[in-house]
């Protein structure tokens, strides 16, 4: 239940738009409907030109095969760039697996690098401690050849006034000096020898060192290198199926838009086909002509109308609501009709279109036109009748309900008065429920059948 509004019944106007977006025209070569006539599905309305339909029909086709070599090209073309796509991703996915594994083999020759330089500074250690081990060694040798050289020529000194008596002892001590001699020159000429040798010991240390240093500046480097390296691989492997999508996505938006325009000719043709058939323009429906829009030696053009039928089939309704009415409808919920010329029919009906809102300046207020499409028997419809139409917002069946004037209340507590057993007029208390704003559901309080008094007023005459 709920209030109606007024509204004007129309019928679906049949419009035919030319099927074709080029630029080449139809010519009408004859008209073959009136007005007044009634027509049936596949009738001829025109014929057409040979030559307009046959050089549409040319143009079609040629876009036809246009768009289909511009489709097959692409195809051929993007295969190269999915299969760059393909060999990119599993690059991407390579690299991110084995980049662990490379980061640390790279690495560990740095590594290498760092060990052998240390375990060089410490053999060139080892070698001058050796070396400075025998110049001890040696430095002692020498200290006591140089105590024998002191014997030995203090030997030769206190025998020098006897060389002439004992010249054989006096040539042993000789030669015993010599030898100690030689041997003192010897041990100096080592030591010479090997304190160049720690000297260069020492200059091998150092560059060593200097090595080590070097290494482990590269390692640390390397380190931070590959570490970036092992970021970028692993952070790419994370994103290689996305940027694959990403790219295969682009290439399959336009090869779909290729695609498109290929069965977009097509359509066309066969759009074309379907509505021009032997040159001529056939009707999709039933109905009586009520406007005929062309002429012989007429040129019909993308979007120009043919004719106006009214198709019994089809009877709607258009009823203005106001933004508080619209908001407060449901689009799916019963539509109920009752026509002026049949009050007592109830007709059902159908929300199948609403228009945008529109303001009416007069008013100042938004309304909306809501087009009902009437369902089931529409043969005693006719253009130009009215009616009220209900959109039931709320519905309920085997109802108790009584006059909203009957129901009367005192405080928070809804009564009505009724007879009693001895017919006196008593208050009996009520719970009402759902109103349509004339009747109100009685949910507590009375029974179906029961008899409940309204109070009025009698005028005199």
């Amino acid at each position: 239940m709920g209030n109606g509004s007024n509204g004007m019944i129309s019928f679906g106007s049949f419009e035919v738009d030319n099927p074709t977006s080029q630029s080449q025209s139809l010519e009408i070569a004859d008209v073959m409907i009136a007005v007044g006539q009634e027509i049936k599905e596949g009738d001829v309305l025109y014929t057409l030109t040979t030559e307009s339909v046959d050089e549409i029909r040319k143009a079609l086709s040629e876009d036809i095969n246009d768009t289909k070599v511009d489709y097959e090209t692409l195809q051929v073309e993007q295969e190269e760039a999915r299969t760059q796509a393909q060999q990119g991703y599993d690059t991407y996915v390579t690299n991110g697996k084995y980049a662990q594994l490379i980061y640390e083999n790279e690495l560990k020759t740095y590594q290498n690098a760092v060990e052998e330089a240390v375990m060089n500074v410490e053999d060139k250690q080892n070698a001058y401690n050796e070396k400075l081990l025998e110049l001890t060694a040696i430095q002692k040798e020498y200290t006591q050849a140089q105590e024998f050289l002191r014997e030995a020529q203090g030997a030769v000194s206190e025998n020098y006034a006897g060389r002439h008596e004992n010249a054989y002892y006096y040539t042993v001590y000789l030669n015993t000096r010599d030898a100690a001699q030689r041997l003192t020159d010897q041990f100096e000429e080592e030591i010479d020898s090997m304190n160049e040798e720690l000297e260069q010991l020492l200059l091998d240390i150092q560059m060593a060192v200097r090595t080590v240093n070097q290494c482990q500046f590269d390692y640390e480097k390397a380190k931070l290198d590959l570490g970036q390296t092992q970021d970028v691989d692993t952070y790419y492997a994370s994103m290689a199926s996305e940027w694959y999508k990403i790219q295969t996505a682009s290439l399959d938006n336009e090869l779909s838009s290729a695609k498109n325009r290929y069965d977009t000719a097509v359509e066309k043709l066969e759009k074309f086909d379907s509505s021009v058939r032997d040159n001529r323009i056939l009707s999709q429906y039933s109905g009586v002509v009520t406007e005929v829009h062309l002429s012989e030696g007429d040129i019909l053009s993308g979007g120009s109308n043919l004719v106006i039928i009214n198709d019994k089939e089809t009877v709607t309704m258009e009823v203005s609501l106001g933004e508080d009415e619209y908001n407060a409808i449901d689009q799916d919920s019963v539509v109920n009709i009752v026509f002026t010329a049949y009050p007592d029919e109830i007709y059902s009906g159908k929300v199948t279109e609403v228009s945008d809102a529109e303001y009416d300046s007069g008013l100042g207020t938004i309304y909306y036109t809501i087009t009902v499409t009437i369902q089931g028997e529409v043969s005693g419809l006719y253009e130009g009748m009215t009616g009220d139409v209900t959109f039931v917002t709320k519905e309920k069946k085997q109802v108790c309900y009584v006059s909203n004037r009957a129901v009367f209340r005192e405080g928070t507590k809804s009564y009505v008065k009724v007879r009693d057993n001895s017919g006196n007029i008593v208050k009996q208390e009520v719970i009402t429920g759902f109103s349509d704003g004339i009747n109100v559901e009685i949910t507590a309080g009375l029974s179906d059948g029961d008899t409940v008094l309204i109070e009025s007023k009698v005028g005199e005459t």
